[in-house]
């Protein structure tokens, strides 16, 4: 009896001790703390040995009420309980006597500071992992890679989102403050690469010039060149050697507990897959691994077939998995940041109703949420900057925005100056920033967009504009009559296609993006003979020597971009009457005709790095009288002066008539030059 007495008083008492120090670990969660391990397992333990306790209890009652209808108790089943009931009172004395230590006077700890990552002995991380912490281990993990001697490629994959270009880009900056090497480039690499955008972002790093090479196979040995001749290269090594070394490095790197992620890399054809392929059998040969997968992924990725292959390795089955985000989910425990970001900052106002809506997402629907956040931008001009940012590549600069924007009107009640404008289109850009549509950048600089976004958008686009979106396997033959009669915008981002057709009927087109650098390519005469509402035109990178004549039909026509292309005649560009924007940056031309002085609604001409540029007929310049911005950086040079007879080209003093100039970017190769009266007033 004494001994069921005991432990009634010690269990008591033990559950006095946890709920103080429950109480402790409520009040330390609310505030965002940490709990000790050990806090929390004796919590645990206590729960388990007080249940324990009061069914022994309950036992001891049952065995006194055994015999004689209650009157006796059974010593049979009295005397092994009175046993048990001694040891659990033992069991509860010690776990209550623990919690008198001083170890229980403080059952919470904080949360490292971002940036400071807590490791064990073989580098793995302790505890709760915050996303900051987690991307400042695996850029650890790649700096060393990037400074081991021993490997050559170091990769970072994952699925879109995950933050792997935020990483890369911290790892770069890194990289180039401390000086590691003579030259970094970044180039971004999407699930539709644009080849000649990677290799431009390397020939920038490199200050190399590409502008007359036409080709991707060109260009590429270029850059090879480049690089041979700043000595990174290691001598002639055989095919076979050289796979052998990086078989090697790719096997030091697996078994490197430091590194998390290894990557292999190249263009088509040098045998990424075969090396991984030897890599795969010595793994499993080797029994390196519980598990080993291997997935193909090439410039067009299956991505279910990828996930299938990923999922087969796990002995994990797919098959009632529709959607390519469930099969992610299935496949990681890990979250979508990018979902997360947008969904945190949707509900950043702390609404009620925000909260409540929110609810309506199907599971991790970022298709969803996504066009929810479009439906409450409920500003019809912002509406069509997110479409068109989208549907123009998913990464363009700050002066194309501003030119497809002024051409399709966006802008009307801010468009007294382009400096008005510019500066509306800025704060548009920084508002769909803060809203996650666009990537974390610098706004008057390059804009770029998320994959996953910008597929929402297209998708979006194709309905509320009919917008047409070229893909590899996708182009004019597929589209129905119908469907060029209806469409608003057309757009083709690299695609590679062959051959136009010689019309296209779209009397409703008001954008037309054709980004192709194929020398082959030509526009047919005819082709723009239906496109009468067409307001922006971009042929940038084209082949081109001369304009159709059916450019004569765009009488709206409000902006175009012709850089990059290989023009020699650019006369039939005076009949665009309502043209006020125009580009040729980078262009071959080798004259600006008077024809151009006809377009007298120009607002805008950019004739940066036309290096071959030697003539501006003299009076063109003077008839622009509209003209607000003028750049002819890195180009024409050869002013003359007004007084002289017979004159071949421009004169300075042609810009005096222009009274709205508030922007002028040229060279002036004598500074005698200077003492003429330019309009720097505004």
């Amino acid at each position: 009896m004494r001994n069921v007495e005991d432990l009634k008083k010690e269990v008591k008492d033990l559950e006095i001790a946890m709920e103080r120090v429950h109480c402790s670990v409520i009040e330390a969660t609310h505030d965002g703390k940490l709990i000790y391990p050990d806090i929390k397992n004796w919590l645990d333990e206590v729960k388990k040995k007080a249940n324990e306790a009061q069914n022994l209890l309950k036992q001891g009652v049952s065995a006194k009420n055994a015999c004689f209808r209650g009157w006796l108790p059974n010593p049979m089943v009295r005397h092994p309980i009175g046993r048990k009931v001694k040891k659990m009172t033992r069991v509860i004395w010690e776990l209550h006597n623990e919690s008198r230590n001083n170890n229980f006077q403080k059952v919470y700890y904080e949360k490292p500071p971002k940036g400071i990552v807590s490791v064990d002995k073989k580098g793995n991380t302790k505890g709760d992992v915050t996303e900051d912490v987690m991307r400042a281990l695996i850029t650890e993990d790649v700096m060393k890679a990037i400074l081991d001697d021993n490997i050559c490629v170091v990769g970072v994959y994952g699925p879109s989102g995950v933050g792997k270009s935020k990483l890369l880009e911290d790892v770069e900056r890194r990289v180039k403050k401390e000086k590691l090497f003579d030259v970094v480039a970044m180039a971004e690499v999407s699930h539709n690469p644009n080849i000649k955008t990677i290799q431009g972002d390397i020939a920038d790093a490199l200050g190399l010039k590409l502008m007359n090479v036409e080709t991707a196979r060109g260009r590429a040995d270029c850059l090879h060149e480049s690089v041979d001749k700043k000595g990174n290269t290691k001598g002639d090594v055989t095919e076979d050697v050289m796979r052998a070394l990086i078989k090697e490095d790719v096997m030091k790197a697996i078994l490197d507990d430091k590194i998390c992620v290894v990557g292999v890399y190249g263009p088509s054809g040098v045998g990424k897959s075969k090396l991984l392929e030897d890599v795969e059998r010595q793994v499993k040969k080797e029994k390196l691994f519980d598990v080993v997968a291997m997935a193909k992924v090439s410039h067009n990725p299956n991505i279910k077939t990828i996930q299938g292959d990923i999922a087969d390795a796990l002995g994990l089955k797919l098959m009632n998995v529709e959607t390519t985000r469930g099969r992610a989910d299935c496949l990681c425990d890990r979250g979508l940041p990018l979902f997360i970001i947008s969904l945190a900052k949707r509900l950043r106002s702390g609404r009620l109703a925000a909260w409540r809506n929110a609810l309506i997402f199907e599971g991790s629907d970022f298709k969803s949420l996504v066009e929810q956040n479009y439906n409450d931008l409920q500003d019809k001009r912002i509406e069509s900057l997110f479409l068109i940012y989208a549907l123009s590549d998913k990464r363009i600069l700050l002066r194309d925005a501003l030119i497809y924007c002024l051409g399709l009107e966006l802008f009307k009640n801010f468009n007294k100056t382009i400096e008005d404008a510019r500066d509306r289109l800025i704060m548009d850009l920084d508002f769909l920033q803060d809203s996650s549509f666009l990537l974390d950048s610098d706004v008057t600089e390059e804009i770029r967009m998320h994959d996953i976004i910008a597929d929402v958008a297209i998708s979006i686009a194709s309905l509320e504009w009919n917008a047409l979106v070229g893909r590899e396997d996708c182009g004019f033959e597929e589209w129905s009559k119908d469907e060029l009669r209806e469409c608003a915008v057309i757009s083709f981002p690299q695609v590679g296609i062959d051959e136009l057709p010689e019309k296209l009927d779209c009397p409703n087109l008001r954008m037309f993006l054709l980004y192709e650098n194929n020398s082959s390519l030509k526009i047919p005469q005819s082709f723009f003979e239906s496109m009468e509402k067409l307001q922006v035109l971009d042929l940038s990178c084209l082949s081109i020597t001369s304009l159709p004549s059916s450019i004569q039909f765009l009488k709206n026509l409000k902006s175009l971009c012709l850089d990059f292309c290989h023009l020699e005649d650019v006369t039939d560009l005076g009949k665009l009457k309502a043209l006020q924007f125009l580009s040729l940056t980078e262009s071959t031309i080798t004259r600006l005709p008077k024809e151009i002085g006809e377009l007298i609604e120009l607002r805008f001409l950019d004739l940066t790095g036309c290096i071959g540029l030697e003539v501006i007929e003299p009076g063109m310049l003077r008839s622009l009288i509209k003209l607000e911005e003028l750049y002819i950086k890195n180009s024409f040079d050869k002013w003359e002066v007004e007084d002289e007879e017979l004159r071949s080209n421009a004169s300075l003093t042609e810009l005096k008539n222009m009274n709205k100039l508030s922007t002028l970017d040229i060279a002036i190769p004598h500074s005698s030059y200077l003492l003429i009266d330019l309009p720097f007033g505004n």
